[in-house]
């Protein structure tokens, strides 16, 4: 591979780049470069605070702060903060001066300021320096803020309130059909059960029966009319899933809200701007209440940790208690006077005509009950029905904690492209896709006559003839998702023009409708894919169609399972499963800005009443499962390398520091031998499709193994981490725990014939973890790629844990093609043969369930899920191989990086690219016959070391290149 030429498009740089063509051994320097300095007097923009443009509920007392210095190199800031705006404009920061900071960086810079309270206000800005242009002085930023939340629990003047006494609905015609279905016992299932399992889903049943509706809330209060709004707040949140509205108009479109937390630890509260929803005068705040995840009990009533000991103890009780809230708004005047609505026993509550729900279920909803009215400032219809609340003496939770991760919203619409009618008046609407969603029903178009009904079933399976199966959610939970709506009896009385669910969501690609008397039109019902609202920072496409595929299956996997946790699957268990989200854990990165997902995600960790917890958070989680655990110490370190904030890696620290005693005090001869603390690799591919195995248990790599590798990773990372914290002695004291691992793992596993650890999952770890001893680890690339190439006629065999290390492995030692290739190879367990055979549109827990060849019908749905990203770390390897873009070992956010992309000779383009805290990363490769031309783009105030196959790598300032290759 020969470089031609090496152009800069713009010109950043005070000089040509004759030392880098020099270096490169590159013939000529494009004409376009100049010598000049061409800098523009430029400021700082994108401004952020904690992550956010303007949070409103910030409790950090030193939050982090970010901004795009917008000039070729930073080589210093400053930072002011005001109480006001108009303090900020005349200079004088009363709150904090940084002075000028001799530094490059511009990411999660802590504030050192003055001790901000409750409620304040912080204006700043920054204004930076240029390396290149030392004699101009850069302008000042425009103004951003953040304000506090309330940091005290004495801030909170509202009380938490429920319903006094809960309302449980009559069993009508339509709420026994909805039961039916949910309990998975109606006549019209499709699939059949064992008589015992029969008897556990008519105990279902009467669990159902017991379960009340959700509940409305209002009340009304008055603003004076002679009064000047200048602010307004509304801080809130639930014990449940809740929707809040100011004057009929809900506050923000957050859904399935707030986020799953230990709720006894912790819950999460919003801050919301409710300045334009008030009015002078009369105003009512209303809220509807439903159970989520604080009152989730009867889809695993039964469910027991697997690889528990024995116990005669009664089953425990997974709900928290009954669903409750608190809000809080707080007005502030132009005369300087507050006033302030709180939640307390001057509300009033009514039951919601959601007669039914659950997060596993769905929802039961009649148009008759609905109210009208409810939350508007016109008084109710039937408010001499509404009830006196019940004010809590107590909080349920220890703390209220700001929610600054997005929240779940709908993120796109989907919609229907196929309609079976498998049975008489039965219809199933095909979506094509798998995913996570809510449906909208357009009842103008279904046409429902009064009192009409309908249930609408989910599944991610049906037939060649279009019949449903709910099998692959399992045993596990005991419900199956069903949502009934009854149209009023009334013709246009008391019914919207649409109607979704409140309080669930399933996971689906096919919705079944029964009640209907003609087939609907595929515009009837509609649905949008749900998701942590997490932004899209990473975009890839190749000239191959079918890695495109490949790719967009990762990320429907991925996104299908964000729910304010990192899930398992979006049809069965709905946990936050830590090996999974290690799994997963380079594909979110580099696909989604998680940077404040993470930060909620590992408090759960710290919450947990478990020491290496398997799952967080919730009551279903369990511990002793050192493989899964070493999440937390993997999510944060890949955090802090991600998006450079120390804070996150210091309190972190001591909860990470109990992983990883308990570890030590498990070892045997430096390995975790016992299985009982392991899940393994789980779920690899069996040798043909169809094959029996226990559980999902790995077939080539013991537990020993990846458990060990993970823990041995683990120290590593910590040896690191203390030393970024100045803890020296515990740099020595893990890094001695890194190399006993190592040596030990070595000393048993690596076979001096076969040059390998026996499988490509323990290959690929000790390879990407520096395990193996540096003399072999060439030796052990070419056994490794002798394995997928001859072994496995270029597949893969890894499991979930292996699929992030094995790429990397391969092509990091000269074997890209053979990478690559593992997404081409024909046959199973291929993706092609996935798509095809199994015709999968999201990565399915088990590929290997069945043989479709003995059921081309499709009659027996497997019961595993069909949804499972923790197959997904391959995704990564399309940024870091194909791509070329990695993180240098001493840099963080991506400030100085690394571009040393693959070229598979089997593969034509590929354009990725990917936003850091410092702006957008480009990386564009095309081949035409037997030239590659090479074009990318490094954001301002970063640096790369550029680098081609067989040529030393060479550093590169911000700007646009491009490179032509003679292959």
């Amino acid at each position: 591979m020969r470089i031609l030429t090496v152009k800069q498009t713009k010109t950043w740089t005070s000089t040509c780049i004759a030392a880098l063509i020099l270096n490169l051994g590159l013939m000529s320097c494009s004409s376009d470069t100049r010598d000049e300095v061409n800098i523009v007097n430029v400021k700082a923009s994108n401004l952020l605070a904690e992550g956010m443009e303007t949070p409103l509920n910030v409790h950090n007392s030193e939050p982090r702060l970010s901004w795009h210095a917008n000039v070729i190199t930073q080589s210093a800031y400053q930072i002011q903060v005001a109480s006001s705006q108009s303090n900020l404009l005349a200079g004088n920061a009363d709150l904090w001066d940084s002075g000028k900071v001799v530094s490059r960086q511009s990411l999660n810079i802590p504030y050192q300021g003055k001790k901000l309270e409750s409620t304040d206000t912080a204006f700043w800005r920054v204004r930076v320096w240029s390396k290149e242009d030392t004699d101009t002085l850069q302008q000042w930023s425009d103004a951003a803020r953040w304000e506090m939340g309330l940091t005290k629990p004495q801030d909170w003047k509202a009380k938490w309130i429920q319903v006094e006494k809960q309302t449980v609905s009559d069993v009508s015609e339509p709420v026994k059909n909805w039961m039916l279905y949910a309990a998975n016992i109606h006549k019209n299932a499709n699939d059949s059960l064992a008589k015992s399992k029969q008897e556990t889903q008519e105990r279902v049943y009467q669990q159902l029966t017991e379960q009340p509706t959700a509940s409305l809330f209002r009340n009304n209060f008055v603003i004076p009319i002679d009064k000047t709004i200048v602010k307004a707040r509304l801080h809130s949140t639930a014990a449940g899933y809740y929707e809040i509205f100011v004057n009929g108009k809900k506050v923000d479109d957050r859904i399935a809200d707030p986020g799953q937390t230990d709720f006894d630890e912790r819950i999460l509260y919003n801050t919301d701007d409710v300045l334009s929803l008030l009015t002078n005068k009369d105003n009512v705040i209303a809220v509807h209440l439903g159970s989520g995840w604080y009152d989730e009990n009867i889809a695993f009533s039964k469910w027991n940790n697997p690889d528990a000991a024995p116990s005669n103890s009664s089953t425990r009780s997974l709900s928290y208690g009954q669903p409750k809230f608190i809000a809080q708004l707080e007005i502030t005047y132009a005369d300087g006077s507050k006033q302030i609505v709180a939640s307390d026993q001057n509300w009033l509550s009514h039951a919601s005509p959601v007669l039914k729900e659950g997060l596993f279920s769905g929802e039961m909803f009649d148009a008759n009950l609905a109210i009208t009215n409810w939350k508007s400032i016109s008084l109710p219809n039937n408010l001499e029905h509404w009830k006196p609340v019940q004010v809590l003496s107590e909080w349920p939770t220890k703390r209220l904690i700001p929610q600054l991760f997005p929240p779940i919203r709908a993120v796109l619409e989907m919609k229907a492209d196929k309609l079976y009618q498998p049975k008489e008046k039965v219809w199933v609407l095909d979506f094509g896709q798998n995913f996570t969603g809510i449906p909208t029903l357009h009842l103008d178009k279904l046409n429902l006559r009064p009192g009409q009904s309908i249930n609408l079933r989910y599944a991610e399976w049906a037939d060649v003839d279009g019949n449903i199966s709910q099998k692959t959610g399992g045993g596990a939970p005991l419900l199956k998702q069903v949502d009934t709506y009854v149209a009023s009896n009334v013709s246009n009385q008391n019914q919207a023009d649409t109607w979704s669910p409140a309080f669930t969501w399933h996971g689906f690609r096919y919705i079944e409708i029964t009640g209907l008397d003609s087939p609907p039109s595929l515009d009837s019902v509609s649905a949008h894919l749900v998701r942590s609202d997490v932004e899209i920072v990473g975009t890839f496409n190749s000239g191959n169609k079918l890695i495109n595929r490949v790719h967009d299956m990762a990320l429907w996997s991925y996104e299908s399972n964000l729910m304010a946790v990192p899930m398992d699957c979006p049809i069965r268990e709905r946990a936050g499963w830590t090996g999974d989200a290690h799994a997963a854990l380079i594909t979110g990165n580099y696909n989604y800005n998680m940077q404040n997902f993470w930060d909620k995600y590992l408090c759960d960790f710290e919450t947990s009443k478990h020491v290496a917890p398997a799952v967080v958070p919730g009551k279903r989680s369990h511990g002793g499962k050192f493989d899964w655990a070493a999440a937390e110490v993997m999510i944060a370190w890949e955090h802090y390398r991600h998006y450079g904030d120390l804070q996150v890696l210091a309190s972190q620290y001591e909860s990470m520091l109990e992983y990883m005693t308990a570890g030590e005090a498990i070892l045997e001869n430096s390995l975790i031998r016992n299985d009982r603390y392991s899940y393994g690799d789980w779920c690899d591919p069996v040798r043909e499709p169809g094959m029996d195995r226990k559980r999902c248990n790995s077939q080539y790599t013991a537990p020993v193994k990846t458990t060990s590798a993970l823990f041995a990773h683990s120290a590593n990372i910590m040896a690191k981490i203390s030393t970024l914290l100045d803890k020296p002695e515990k740099t020595q004291h893990f890094n001695q725990l890194f190399d006993a691992i190592s040596q030990q793992f070595h000393q048993e596993f690596y076979d001096t014939n076969t040059g390998s650890y026996g499988s490509q999952t323990a290959d690929s770890m000790a390879l990407q973890f520096g395990m193996a001893p540096e003399a072999l680890r060439q030796s052990i690339a070419d056994a490794l790629n002798k394995d997928v190439v001859e072994s496995w006629n270029g597949h893969g065999s890894v499991g979930a844990i292996g699929q992030t290390y094995l790429y990397k492995s391969l092509s990091d030692y000269g074997y890209g093609d053979t990478a690559f290739n593992i997404f081409t190879a024909e046959g199973y367990p291929g993706y092609q043969w996935q798509f095809d055979e199994l015709n999968a549109t999201t990565l399915w827990e088990r590929k290997g369930v069945l043989d479709p060849n003995l059921d081309p019908e499709r009659r027996s749905a497997p019961g595993r899920s069909l949804n499972h990203p923790f197959h997904s770390g391959y995704d990564g390897w399309f940024y870091e191989g194909l791509g070329g873009i990695r993180l240098l070992e001493n840099s963080v956010g991506y400030q100085d990086f690394e571009l040393r992309p693959v070229f598979p000779s089997s593969l034509d383009s590929v354009e990725v690219e990917y936003t850091t805290g410092y702006g957008q990363i480009k990386s564009r490769w095309k081949r035409q016959g037997d030239k590659l031309t090479w074009q990318f783009s490094i954001p301002q105030n970063s640096t790369a070391y550029v680098s081609v196959e067989g040529k030393e790598k060479t550093l590169y300032k911000s700007g646009d290149y491009t490179i032509a290759i003679n292959e």
